[in-house]
């Protein structure tokens, strides 16, 4: 067995996006994440202690300033007043002061800095002699921001140093790691896996590690991927074996199958040819049985009205011989039938039609003979050509193509029907038998059915004569020749059938 050549190019495509760096991105992602957070619970933690430190001024101002405030006050001491109100300007976060006392006079500091108040409260300055109380104004002081905000600013900015630090070395730190750890090796087993194929199975993958690292995922990989080689391997060896008893089996199969396809197709050809066979004789089957029911119909008829009559005592001698050799008639044409029908039904068994040489003018008169009456009963005028040559055929079979074809010619050939029946000598050897009559004619649908099927196109005719157009088509067949329809060039319709000259020729 051929092995599978290796690949002669690198058609493995790198990757786009390497899995350390994707690691590495991740890693920063929650850090960054996570220092952020961190980051704003100790700035937002840093606001909270400014404000409780900017507090505590407001408690210091109340127990240290004023009551020396109020002393000055009260004896009315400018300087004291200013230094104390200097005094509290200097406090650390003290952006505003204002002293108004009962006369409405007032005494104000600003800072520098001073832009919006952070907290404000309001002081009552009173004055205690013995439990008299005197109040002498009122001491506002606003703490401004701008302090806490320059303090935050120093905090925020050592925590984003110390963080990017953090992070950044944790970057490479990792980076490192994995490209250590993972990354190469996943790089040589890619390359180990794209070099592998059914030529180079002995080569053992082996990754650059210590003994330490061997009993991790890795290593477990790296041994699942080396009995996977081996197991190749061994597969392979087995089915070049397998191969091998699998070419002589194939050409020992192949000459069986071709002996036993020509078998089968010698007997699907003969079971083609008994299945048309078989198909044509169901179809001549259900064909007798509608000539049973037609063929017999008038002499039995014609049996059952005779004997009737009779029956009948008033009946002279002359009629009663006239109704006796009616009824000898019918029985005689019934043997004729029923001689004629087990006729067609042995020739069934037959695989040649012996052929014979046919009167066509003989033929066309007896069924002229046997349909007289129901010409007579349509009114109809019967006329006979003169050229009536011999055919090979079977006369019983070709008097009834004549007497199914006169037939319709009395049922549809309108009022009081004109038929004609004739012959015509083809120059290819055959000759043409037709029976024309004056009716409406067959439109285009009829005549494609005409011939395949019994049908009847006229409801109303009860009667039937003759053996079905599509009988008249096998048995035409059967005897070497077809049947057909055209319409006639001055209306009407020309039912024929063709059968081969015998080369005789009669005259009426």
């Amino acid at each position: 067995m051929t092995a599978i050549p290796a690949s002669t190019g690198d058609q493995t495509p790198r990757p786009t996006r390497r899995l350390g760096l994707r690691i590495v991105g991740a890693v920063v992602a929650f850090t960054f994440c996570v220092a952020a957070l961190v980051s704003c619970l100790q700035i937002y933690s840093a606001y909270r202690t400014a404000l409780i430190d900017a507090q505590k001024h407001f408690t210091d101002i109340e127990n240290s300033y004023l009551p020396s405030l109020a002393a000055g006050m009260w004896s009315v001491d400018q300087g004291r007043i200013d230094t104390l109100l200097d005094g509290m300007a200097q406090l650390p976060d003290v952006g505003f002061i204002e002293l108004k006392d009962e006369l409405g006079q007032r005494w104000t500091r600003r800072h520098s800095d001073y832009r919006k108040d952070l907290l404000s409260r309001s002081f009552p300055i009173i004055h205690r002699e013995g439990d008299e109380l005197f109040p002498l104004g009122e001491l506002t002081v606003a703490l401004m921001s701008a302090g806490i905000e320059t303090r935050l600013f120093q905090t925020a900015k050592s925590i984003a140093i110390t963080t990017s630090i953090t992070l950044f070395s944790t970057v490479f730190f990792v980076l490192f790691i994995v490209r250590y750890w993972i990354t190469r090796h996943l790089e040589t087993m890619a390359d180990y896996a794209k070099k592998l194929d059914l030529n180079n199975l002995d080569s053992e993958l082996k990754l650059t590690r210590t003994e330490r690292d061997q009993p991790d995922e890795l290593g477990l990989v790296v041994n699942a991927i080396n009995k996977m080689r081996l197991s190749i391997s061994n597969d392979l060896n087995k089915r070049n074996h397998l191969y091998q008893e699998l070419s002589v089996y194939r050409n020992q199969l192949e000459r069986l199958v071709s002996d036993r396809t020509i078998d089968l197709e010698y007997k699907t050809q003969q079971l083609e040819i008994k299945s048309a066979e078989l198909v044509e004789q169901n179809n001549e089957l259900d064909a007798y049985a509608h000539t049973v029911a037609h063929d017999l119909k008038q002499p039995v008829s014609t049996l059952i009205a005779a004997s009737s009559l009779l029956g009948k005592a008033q009946l002279s001698p002359e009629k009663q011989q006239q109704l006796a050799d009616t009824i000898q008639r019918s029985a005689n044409k019934m043997r004729a039938i029923i001689d004629s029908l087990l006729l067609l039904a042995n020739i069934r068994k037959s695989e040649n039609v012996a052929l014979t040489s046919v009167d066509t003018q003989h033929t066309a008169m007896e069924a002229c003979a046997r349909l007289q009456s129901f010409a007579d009963q349509q009114g109809a005028t019967i006329h006979l050509g003169e050229h009536w040559p011999k055919v090979f055929g079977h006369e019983q079979w070709v008097e009834e193509i004549w007497m199914n074809f006169l037939s319709n010619a009395l049922k549809y050939g309108g009022a009081s029907p004109k038929v004609e029946l004739g012959t015509k000598t083809l120059a290819n050897g055959m000759i043409k038998c037709w029976v024309k009559d004056s009716g409406p004619g067959l439109n285009a649908e009829q005549q494609h059915e005409i011939f395949d099927k019994f049908v009847r196109f006229d409801t109303q005719s009860a009667d039937g004569h003759g053996l079905g157009l599509s009988i008249v088509k096998r048995i035409a067949l059967r005897l070497g020749g077809e049947v057909g329809y055209e319409t006639a060039p001055n209306g009407g319709s020309i039912f024929w059938f063709r059968l081969k000259s015998a080369g005789e020729k009669t005259s009426p």
